[in-house]
């Protein structure tokens, strides 16, 4: 099968590589459709393959790094044990894979498994393997589209989950600093669980028009004017939950600034490489004020969550979807999705 493998820091290659076999608990899934995210880039150019080998024992190939961790098909083979699932079903998997039975998993967090969980690697491929499929893997219904199922994967449970660990509710106040794909999905997040006054912050237009399609009620250039005191000025005092959607420093203090005493700042930045964040500990910032993060939410019943709600509920997240290309062409979307051209946000990659 064609497989996109990360041979060193900042070099992908498609190679020829031998079709998965499905271990026990494993499910084997013929890829229909899968995509570039933020944290794919961490892994790419950031983290040493020594590092990432430690770090996810088992998921090295000889050849490199399988890359890729959201992914939609249909079940090409099914391991012993595995109790949900049968051929040529259609199913995606969370991009955190859980074993279902350690302390962290039977308290729902499959995201942060202590029993040999981990990121789901190796989506970027036509065949790739699920491990502990009946706990982190579900169906997808046929009215769901693989632009829905992969979002719900890593992204959608992200942003979506920024804002209900941020206690946002009906008529709750938001802020979203970043209007990257992760911060457009709290942004939708925050529309969709009812919140009421929602504002987007970034320094790039293109993507600040695509905010109020998803939900914003106001945006805010941080190119142009400070975007704190600007919300400050809308809310009288700050929002209920502060949104940190990108991962540096900046806006991390930006979110502790904006919320109001009492509000929660809610991070799902990834920092990568970046040593230690800090905010300021003198008022408004520190002061009473909530700080809480998170890792994608993920497992089967979240999953299934999700597509009950892509199903029924009255959601679009497709338009995030700004560009198509071949599984061929994976290099040329991480080159593309690296430098943020052509109004990209996310790819659909189809084998």
């Amino acid at each position: 099968m064609k497989a996109c493998i990360k041979t060193e820091n900042g070099k992908t290659e498609m190679m020829d590589v031998p079709i998965p076999e499905a271990g026990p608990g494993e499910i084997v899934v013929k890829m229909s459709m899968c995509t570039v995210c933020g944290s794919d880039m961490h892994f790419l150019d950031e983290y040493a393959s020594e590092l990432l080998a430690f770090a996810y024992p088992g998921i090295m190939r000889p050849e490199g790094l399988p890359m890729g961790h959201e992914g939609v098909g249909t079940v090409h083979a099914v391991g012993e044990g595995v109790r949900k699932f049968k051929e040529g079903e259609r199913v995606m998997s969370s991009c955190f894979v859980g074993c279902g039975s350690c302390h962290e998993c039977m308290s729902g967090d499959l995201g942060v498994c202590s029993g040999g969980g981990r990121v789901l690697f190796g989506c970027q491929a036509e065949y790739y393997a699920v491990p502990f499929a009946d706990q982190s893997a579900t169906k997808v219904p046929d009215s769901v589209s693989d632009e829905h199922a992969i979002l719900a994967s890593d992204i959608m449970s992200t942003g979506f989950g920024a804002i209900e660990r941020g206690e946002g509710g009906l008529g709750s106040s938001v802020a979203v600093f970043a209007q990257g794909p992760v911060g457009l999905m709290a942004t939708a997040g925050a529309r969709a669980l009812g919140c009421g006054l929602i504002i987007g912050v970034d320094t790039m237009d293109d993507r600040l028009e695509v905010s109020k399609k998803f939900g914003a009620n106001v945006t805010i250039n941080a190119k142009e004017e400070d975007a704190v005191t600007k919300i400050l000025q809308l809310t009288g005092g700050g929002v209920d939950v502060a949104v940190e959607a990108v991962g540096t420093q900046a806006t991390f203090e930006a979110a502790t600034r904006a919320v109001r005493r009492g509000g929660v700042v809610s991070s799902i930045g990834v920092y990568g490489l970046t040593p230690q964040i800090s905010m300021p500990t003198m008022a408004p910032s520190f002061l009473h004020r909530k700080v809480v993060t998170t890792l994608c939410p993920s497992g089967a019943d979240r999953m299934e969550y999700l597509m009950g709600l892509l199903e029924y509920g009255d959601i679009n997240l497709e338009p995030l979807f700004t560009h198509k290309m071949n599984l061929d062409d994976m290099a040329k979307a991480y080159d593309l999705f690296r430098d943020k051209t052509e109004g990209v946000l996310k790819i659909a990659i189809t084998p």
